[in-house]
């Protein structure tokens, strides 16, 4: 009867853990939203859906708890704000929790309750170090795997995030340059597995009559068109890119030129008027307006933040922008306007746009710097090198200095082709595009992580034993220690009671700013990542000693604590534990 049951007992446990799907939690923004992150992620776990493979949920910034765009979700939906538009209500207790720390938005305020229920074997996330670094400090970290894709858009990357993306277990880039820095920074030490690019919505396909498509919008055949789809934000250098504009048209003996800027007005960056007065440019830059009542775009030459409707005659039709921005399908039909693509700006991510201008057999060019190298590159577009790289303050990154000379002459270059050489180049993008950006590549990447990684047994994972730590009594005596460094290694151990700190980017910390005897002011009440602070707008330095780090140390493994206790008893009410 013993062995029988020894034996059932441990088929059960091989059956709990071999036979069952792996849980994969991806954080990232609602896969109902259009934003770029959303997109990729939907895109992505479509394409993982589809193999049947594994159990899939979603932990959605932007997303209501019971938000009723989830309903056809095929996975399982973790709404990342509280119920305000959707029943039932929540409490003023609820909301005032997640508002009171900047990186809730993000999910951290609700990523422990995430995991308890869902349990996953890999956490991924696809964003900014400021939205994804919470989970590296859970206090769950040790209970699943971190599959990370960090947004890079120049280099260096600040040293804590670089310390940050080794802690993962895996780490996947939107551009082979940006794998290119992580690799140099790490000294290879960051699990890196590739680029894995988003690609294009299908609706991004040439036309087959580009001038007939131009006079179905309403734009002279005869008209060139070079394009851009940027949001007008300090990082998109539209000044430079209409001073080169400027430049290329009064050089040119054919002025039937338009230079069409996809970009909102009024926004967070640059005064468009002021710069289409400032280069005499009235006549020359179409922009995309769109009517409130038929939802229809439409290109026009400037008629200020707000325009009457050509559907409707009734002034309201206002310029694109996040709130309200043309469909995959007119944005489609906009850039199938343009002649030539162009990206300038200082750094990107991965800059999109320029993919989509590709899927539409569309030439591109892009500064010559971070993603946009590798990108322009494999689309054997037109890089346009920088005049120069300056270091940035706020972030400590190099930025793109634009060449608005070498610009201006790479667009008198192109537009010197044939029509059909520019055809032909047109007709090579998009090869190149179908070669290079497709989400069955990019999924098969993520799929190939998640197949080796080994399923661990749940107890040791999610069902072992609890880890409490009994912080050390803070001493009546100052510490008799040589160093900030040996100071900073004891709270560490015996306080926060975690040995992976050590020899981290953390102690570092810490050892300095018990030194400096001042440090970032917190957020969310802790002593963790100072770039998370610097995201809430906290730049200040504040007093820092003994007595503060170990009430932060104290506080950090109380949080702990706390955490593992209602991880056991989550266990031990789903007959997990004993």
């Amino acid at each position: 009867m013993s062995s029988l049951g020894l034996i059932s007992s441990t088929l059960d446990v091989w059956i709990r853990n071999k036979m069952r799907k792996k849980r994969i939690l991806f954080c990232s923004e609602a896969t109902f939203l259009n934003t770029g992150y959303a997109t990729y992620t939907r895109e992505i776990l479509n394409y993982l859906h589809s193999t049947g493979k594994y159990e899939i949920a979603e932990m959605a910034s932007y997303g209501e708890r019971n938000d009723p765009r989830a309903e056809n979700i095929p996975w399982k939906y973790y709404g990342v704000v509280p119920n305000q538009n959707c029943e039932p209500k929540a409490s003023e207790e609820e909301l005032q929790s997640y508002q009171s720390n900047g990186s809730s938005q993000f999910g951290e305020w609700i990523f422990e309750h995430v995991c308890l229920d869902f349990m996953p074997d890999v956490v991924c996330d696809i964003r900014d170090f400021w939205m994804l670094e919470f989970a590296e400090r859970s206090p769950f970290r040790d209970y699943f795997k971190w599959c990370i894709m960090p947004t890079v858009d120049a280099r260096p990357q600040a040293r804590q995030w670089v310390a940050t993306y080794r802690s993962a277990d895996a780490c996947l880039t939107y551009s082979d340059w940006a794998g290119v820095v992580l690799a140099d920074q790490s000294d290879g030490k960051i699990n890196y597995l590739g680029s894995a690019p988003p690609s294009a919505h299908p609706a991004y396909e040439p036309v087959e009559d580009k001038a007939a498509h131009k006079k179905s919008l309403g734009i002279d055949p005869e008209y060139k068109i070079i394009g851009t789809v940027m949001r007008n934000q300090r990082r998109k250098l539209y000044p430079d890119l209409f001073e080169a504009f400027r430049k290329f048209l009064d050089q040119s003996e054919d002025k039937k030129y338009y230079l069409y800027c996809h970009t909102s007005y009024p926004d967070l960056g640059w005064d468009i008027p002021e710069l289409i007065q400032e280069h005499g440019l009235s006549s020359h830059v179409l922009f995309t307006y769109i009517c409130p009542e038929t939802k229809n775009t439409f290109p026009s030459l400037f008629h200020g933040a707000v325009a009457q409707s050509p559907f409707t005659g009734k002034w309201g039709s206002t310029l694109s922008n996040v709130k309200n921005g043309a469909s995959y399908e007119q944005l489609s039909a906009i850039i199938n306007l343009f002649d030539l693509y162009v990206q300038y700006a200082n750094c990107e991510g991965f800059g999109l746009p320029i993919v989509e201008a590709a899927a539409c057999g569309v030439p591109v060019m892009a500064t010559d710097y971070s993603a946009m190298e590798s990108e322009v590159r494999k689309l054997e577009g037109y890089p346009i090198k920088p005049a120069a790289l300056y270091k940035e303050l706020e972030t400590g990154c190099l930025r793109a200095v634009p060449n608005n000379d070498l610009a201006c002459r790479m667009f008198g270059e192109f537009f010197d082709l044939s029509e059909e050489d520019r055809a032909f180049v047109g007709n090579r993008t998009k090869s190149n595009f179908d070669k290079y950006f497709q989400w069955n590549l990019s999924g098969k990447k993520w799929e190939d992580y998640f197949d080796s990684v080994e399923i661990q047994p749940i107890e040791s994972t999610w069902a072992s034993p609890p880890k409490i730590h009994s912080p050390h009594p803070k001493p009546e005596e100052p510490l008799n220690a040589t160093s900030t460094n040996n100071i900073a290694r004891w709270l560490i151990t015996n306080v926060l009671g975690d040995q992976s700190k050590i020899n981290t980017f953390f102690e570092a910390r810490l050892t300095r700013d018990l030194l400096y005897r001042s440090a970032t002011s917190s957020t969310g009440g802790m002593y963790f990542n100072e770039s998370s602070a610097a995201f809430d707008g906290i730049n200040h330095r504040v007093e820092f000693n003994f007595d503060i780090a170990y009430d932060q140390m104290v506080s950090m493994c109380n949080r702990k604590n706390s955490w593992e206790q209602r991880r056991v008893e989550s266990m031990k009410q789903r007959g997990l534990m004993e």
